[in-house]
């Protein structure tokens, strides 16, 4: 199997601060799933109670390995909510979704930023999102994003650019929960 690298191809989530630039884990699963949905909650089952606990954003790819997908995972720096993913350019075509963490309970973190909306816009590639709460949020490209009115009622900074997303459901309807804690489900 061909591993997804996170290497070359750099997305618009950088880091401001070169001096504590993020740990990239060249990490892609060895596990593959039915659907791109099972390989987004295997990685957020697997990376969102670290996040939370370290107040560290995880992020990754969801990749399409002929009919099944995996993920692959970089890791941020702790109480920073910005770092850079790199892709390899030509392993952009076989990207089908992209995911990430949110850390630790802030209220903020409930919400895709304004820098995801417009990683998802710029790149055309839907962005899930793990945050304390345990729901799986899901922002895709032409989605609504707020005004700076409706950002600052949530009290996010009073910009355009934010976004709730839209709550993920299986096949059945039912709410998707990711883990929270690294004991149990939320």
């Amino acid at each position: 199997m061909k591993k997804i690298a996170l290497l070359c191809f750099s997305l618009l989530m950088s880091n401001p601060f070169p001096s504590t630039a993020s740990t990239y884990v060249p990490c892609a699963t060895q596990q593959l799933f039915a659907s791109e949905q099972e390989a987004v909650i295997a990685a957020m089952n697997s990376f969102n109670p670290a996040s939370i606990a370290e107040d560290r954003e995880y992020m990754g790819t969801i990749y399409r390995e002929g009919s099944l997908y995996g993920y692959s995972v970089a890791r941020g720096t702790r109480h920073r909510d910005r770092f850079t993913l790199r892709l390899a350019g030509d392993e952009w075509d076989r990207v089908s979704a992209l995911w990430h963490t949110h850390g630790d309970a802030y209220p903020s973190n409930r919400y895709f930023s304004d820098s995801d909306t417009r990683l998802v816009n710029r790149y055309k590639k839907p962005l899930y999102l793990g945050d304390y709460t345990g729901y799986l949020k899901r922002f895709s490209p032409g989605d609504r994003r707020l005004s700076p009115y409706a950002a600052r009622r949530l009290g996010l900074p009073a910009r355009s650019g934010f976004a709730i997303g839209e709550v993920v459901r299986d096949e059945n309807r039912r709410v998707i929960r990711i883990r929270t804690r690294r004991d149990s489900f939320s």
